[in-house]
């Protein structure tokens, strides 16, 4: 009787294992994921930050400042970035109209910059001008979940002009 149990305790375990390393595996990569996610709106807040940093005698430092900026936030997720998308209208913003899809391991960068083009303004007169950075992310995930799932991080600030 003992080999018998013993067998099929076996066969309970070669039908349980793999069940058990793809929880494990997926739990992994939610953790993994959820951790671009962090690192994504972590970048657009802090650009959106920077890119807001306009006084009455400074017209902001623009987007290739702010570009660079992500560009160094991220630098640990990805090299492959595509910075910015000036989109025309407040968001949300429609992917594959407003702005590229990212592909796997691929970051894009849109913006809006209320009625600056290029988030500088002028000095004077000052005014209210909403900044908003979206920062998508192309995460490719070991398959567990099809595949290129895009994280976005976003940041929307408002600051005097």
């Amino acid at each position: 009787m003992g080999n018998r149990a013993r067998g099929q305790a076996l066969v309970e375990f070669a039908i349980a294992l793999p069940i058990l390393i793809l929880l494990v595996a997926g739990v992994l990569e939610l953790g993994r994921g959820y951790g671009y996610a962090i690192a994504t709106s972590d970048a657009a807040r802090d650009a959106a930050r920077y890119v807001a940093g306009k006084s009455s005698v400074t017209d902001g430092p623009g987007l290739a400042s702010m570009c660079s900026l992500i560009t160094a936030d991220l630098a640990s997720v990805t090299t492959n970035i595509s910075c910015p998308t000036v989109v025309a209208h407040a968001p949300p913003f429609v992917s594959g109209t407003d702005y590229a899809t990212p592909t796997g391991n691929q970051i894009v960068v849109a913006v809006y910059c209320g009625t600056s083009i290029d988030c500088r303004g002028t000095p004077n007169p000052l005014y209210q001008s909403r900044i908003d950075v979206y920062v998508y992310y192309g995460f490719n995930d070991l398959n567990l979940f099809g595949g290129r799932i895009t994280i976005s991080g976003s940041s929307r600030t408002t600051t005097s002009w």
